[in-house]
């Protein structure tokens, strides 16, 4: 969808010299070298010391986040707690997790979800938060200690999610990984769920670097704006050792002041500009309308250390690859993105970008389907199950011949 808003004359065939005026002479050899061997040894090179924290989360995340089974995730709430998760708070109460056969204790658990999402009770498929270190300190399940379990039912598919993210990661962004889970909370059949990975700091961690995780992280939701509103998106310790919100104000002026003729270079101070085009090309090529650029939803965005420029992530993309034709979402509700493409030249950038990301092989329809035949194989381990689990696989098997046309269809139609 359209948004508005050798030498070069050896190139071109020149006279080339001959191989044998390319060899020096003996004599200038001999006077190269001792003008080498007069000079003193070449500095070491200094080695960048192994990335250890990111090849922990890297690992960590591989195997929590394996696409190849499903999982078997058993949670167990006392009954003095249950009612408590009803409840749309940031408090956890302890609960026991199983997952594949390992089991934490004292974990942290609450129901996930924004001032969108119904809070129910567990008989009805909470999504849900957890910490697995909220009450036993330094607890992790391979290095990491949060985990998002999504009911997913906004997606009827059970994949829109995990394929958005997929071509997210494709053109060259950050996103979350995934994969389904089989989950019961204290014995009941909850069905089929998404494991999300948290932003947070080992998702940093994996994506940018162990020296480049302590940036500002602020979540950008419920459809408020923050250019006019800066001080409204969470900050995780603010005000403890230093850390203010700053860079967000400071990002948020230079948005309003911001011309067409002076975007790139005022705003580009603050925002990488690249990345942001990026991004929002790849919300509209996967049909992701409830994210930045038109809902000011679903969304983080991270000052990252080193340039000092923000990068945006997505999340809750359960209702991405559904809009039909992508992309016809009306105009940009971001006033970050109406200022961009106010500027023609980053318009037409936006534009062959959004195209980029919606043909091969950002938009590989082989990886897409592998990816939608995988989850069928991982789901055939449940047959027979019964109970909420068949009627979750029922609607990915529904609804399987209509996601794979839309792949087969390619993005931003």
């Amino acid at each position: 969808m359209p948004i508005s808003s050798g030498t070069e004359r050896d190139r071109a065939g020149g006279a080339r010299p001959s191989f044998g005026a390319l060899i020096p002479s003996a004599a200038a050899l001999v006077v190269l070298g001792a003008a080498l061997f007069a000079q003193d040894a070449p500095a070491p090179i200094a080695l960048a010391p192994p990335d250890t924290a990111r090849a922990r989360a890297e690992a960590g995340a591989a195997k929590l986040y394996d696409t190849t089974v499903l999982h078997r995730i058993e949670i167990v709430i006392s009954d003095d707690a249950v009612n408590s998760i009803v409840n749309r708070t940031t408090d956890r109460v302890r609960c026991v997790v199983t997952i594949d056969g390992l089991t934490l204790k004292d974990v942290g658990v609450r129901q996930a979800g924004g001032v969108y999402h119904p809070y129910v009770t567990i008989s009805n498929k909470p999504s849900l938060s957890l910490k697995f270190d909220e009450f036993a300190k330094a607890q992790r399940l391979f290095g990491l200690d949060k985990l998002v379990l999504k009911n997913e039912l906004q997606d009827n598919t059970l994949v829109n999610e995990h394929l958005a993210y997929e071509v997210f990661r494709r053109a060259g962004l950050a996103a979350p990984l995934t994969a389904h889970a089989r989950v019961t909370i204290n014995g009941i059949d909850d069905g089929i769920y998404l494991m999300r990975e948290p932003i947070d700091k080992e998702f940093l961690r994996r994506n940018f670097g162990g020296p480049f995780d302590g940036g500002n992280l602020f979540e950008i939701e419920n459809t408020r704006e923050f250019v006019f509103e800066p001080g409204y998106p969470k900050l995780d310790d603010e005000g403890k050792s230093g850390r203010t919100r700053t860079d967000l104000l400071e990002l948020a002026a230079a948005i309003i002041a911001a011309t067409p003729e002076s975007f790139e270079r005022e705003v580009g101070r603050h925002v990488d500009i690249a990345r942001l085009i990026t991004y929002v090309s790849a919300e509209i090529a996967t049909g992701h309308w409830d994210g930045l650029a038109f809902r000011n939803n679903n969304t983080y965005i991270y000052h990252l250390p080193g340039d000092g420029k923000f990068v945006f992530i997505p999340y809750g993309a359960d209702q991405a690859l559904r809009a039909s034709p992508f992309g016809s979402f009306g105009p940009p509700r971001s006033y970050l993105v109406q200022q961009l493409v106010r500027v023609p030249s980053l318009a037409r950038r936006l534009n062959e970008e959004t195209a980029r990301i919606a043909s091969e092989p950002v938009w590989n329809q082989k990886v897409l389907l592998e990816r939608v035949d995988q989850v069928a194989r991982i789901f055939a381990a449940a047959e027979g199950a019964g109970g909420r689990t068949a009627a979750d696989i029922m609607r990915f098997t529904s609804n399987r011949a209509w996601i794979e046309n839309l792949i087969r269809g390619g993005g931003a139609r």
